[in-house]
């Protein structure tokens, strides 16, 4: 009875609202819908357009479709219901309505095209639109062939190089795609301004036979760099960590593979952007120059064992660690390791060096596994970050660790006493020159990932010459002379002030 009674007094107030006789201009919270930049093939996220009816009337919405029809490549969902086109459909007085948009763009022929439509509404004789707009890019695809079994896990993988293809140069007149791993095997040659995108749990796996020379003799600071990233777009996307990268990490650089060279590269958003596994004690296994590391949920670079140099290169913002190195050989200068994580809470050092881990057995034993780190070189760097303590030295008394820091700008946390550091940063057997304690760098913008120096920064000068002339062409990370500014103490850190 109260249900029936319910009906009535519903349907009654549903007759005392007018229904608009005549044309009625609706309001849109926006006139052009952005949906950003997508891959052909690849299907956008869901951008929405709020449909506003401004009057005290009930409209009736003859019609609303896309301009192209049935040929557009959008997709609309109009008021809970999925098509291109909806006849007869009311909206509330003072009320609004959703229509939800995606798109998976074909080929369209051209490179970076805009594709464009629009929502057409019609009422009592008013028509109105709003425009639709995306970049739809036409890319190189890299989708898996093969499997490849790794530490029991299956991994699905497309051959990029080797000795079938042998040396390949990826062509960079439009981007590439991989879904899995790609396999180099052989040489493989980035130029500048090539552009790799992947897929989740996707990356590059460089074996013994293979070599990756990425914009080896890129001019740095000129514009032209090689971009590793997700395979996502959209501006929410663009410094998202954790988006490729699977059980190998991101890029794994194995044993017996040497001599590759990342110059000019921003390689972001994965879980662990680069790998390296199990150098011999000679190998040139990895060089980076000119370059970002960034933006990663697990770790920036991670040495197992690796052979590793880098000069006037940024490591940023990891959720573990921008640097982890478990034994090998390492040798950074004048680069900037900032860890201003703020995804979730980190109670690890943002660079750590260590010759020994730790695991559980099949028996749920803790055993201990240890090789020497023989060697840590860091000159002219910047160590920092938002944790109390951005360093740590876990030394297994089995093994070798050593390392040696010349001129450095580091986050200590000097209430833990000396002994129970790990380090003594007042020893100089391991620290010499200038060693700046829980200085200012004073970054442009740490946030924006803008680790340029301010005007205040106390990394301004501290240097020494030697490491500063060791850098390509004695300049930073950016193309600028070390010398412009004073070349017998240039600043610390991948930028050099001017």
């Amino acid at each position: 009875m109260l249900f029936g009674i319910a009906l009535i007094a519903l349907y009654s107030c549903r007759k005392d609202i007018p229904i608009a006789g005549s044309g009625v201009q609706l309001r849109f919270s926006t006139d052009t819908v952005f949906l950003d930049t997508v891959f052909t093939q690849v299907g956008s996220s869901t951008y929405n357009l709020k449909v506003y009816n401004p009057t005290d009337e009930i409209v009736n919405v003859d019609n609303i479709r896309l301009g192209r029809n049935q040929s557009s490549q959008y997709r609309l969902n109009i008021d809970g219901q999925a098509g291109n086109t909806q006849n007869n459909l009311e909206i509330p007085p003072n009320d609004s309505i959703y229509i939800f948009i995606e798109i998976t763009p074909s080929k369209i022929g051209t490179k970076d095209p805009l594709y464009t439509d629009s929502i057409i509404f019609s009422n009592k004789g008013t028509e109105q639109n709003v425009k639709l707009v995306t970049l739809a890019r036409d890319v190189y695809f890299h989708f898996p062939t093969n499997f490849i079994v790794v530490s029991g896990i299956p991994l699905p993988y497309s051959v990029v190089a080797d000795n079938q293809t042998g040396p390949v140069t990826l062509p960079n007149d439009k981007p590439h795609v991989f879904y899995g791993y790609g396999l180099v095997n052989d040489a493989l040659i980035i130029n500048p301004g090539t552009e790799l995108y992947f897929h989740q749990n996707s990356g590059l796996m460089v074996l013994s036979g293979g070599t990756m020379k990425v914009a080896e003799n890129a001019i740095p600071g000129i514009g032209d760099s090689v971009i590793f990233a997700g395979d996502r777009l959209e501006p929410f996307y663009e410094n998202a960590p954790g988006q490729w990268g699977g059980p190998l990490g991101g890029i794994y650089i194995g044993q017996g593979s040497n001599g590759n060279i990342f110059n000019n590269s921003v390689i972001k958003n994965a879980t662990t952007a680069i790998r390296v596994d199990s150098a011999g004690p000679f190998d040139n296994q990895l060089t980076i120059a000119n370059s970002y590391v960034m933006n990663n949920s697990r770790t920036g670079l991670y040495g197992g064992h690796g052979n590793v140099k880098a000069v006037n290169t940024v490591f940023s913002n990891a959720g573990l660690y921008v640097f982890y190195a478990y034994a090998g050989n390492y040798k950074f200068i004048h680069c900037t390791f900032a860890n201003y994580w703020n995804q979730s809470t980190r109670s690890t050092a943002g660079v750590t060096l260590t010759n020994f881990i730790e695991y559980v057995d099949k028996n749920g034993q803790t055993q201990t596994l240890i090789r020497d780190l023989d060697s840590a070189y860091f000159g002219n760097c910047i160590i920092m970050g938002s944790a109390r303590q951005e360093l740590s030295v876990l030394d297994n008394i089995g093994g070798n660790l050593n390392y040696e820091f010349h001129s450095l700008m580091l986050k200590l946390d000097e209430s833990i006493p000396t002994a129970d550091q790990g380090f003594d940063v007042n020893d100089p057997t391991y620290f010499m020159g200038n060693i700046l304690i829980n200085k200012d760098p004073d970054f442009m913008d740490y946030e924006r990932n803008d680790y340029r120096l301010d005007s205040l920064s106390q990394a301004v000068n501290q240097g020494n010459s030697f490491d500063g002339s060791q850098t390509p062409n004695a300049s930073d990370i950016v193309g600028k002379l070390r010398s412009a500014g004073n070349p017998s103490f240039p600043d610390l850190g991948a930028f050099e002030r001017q």
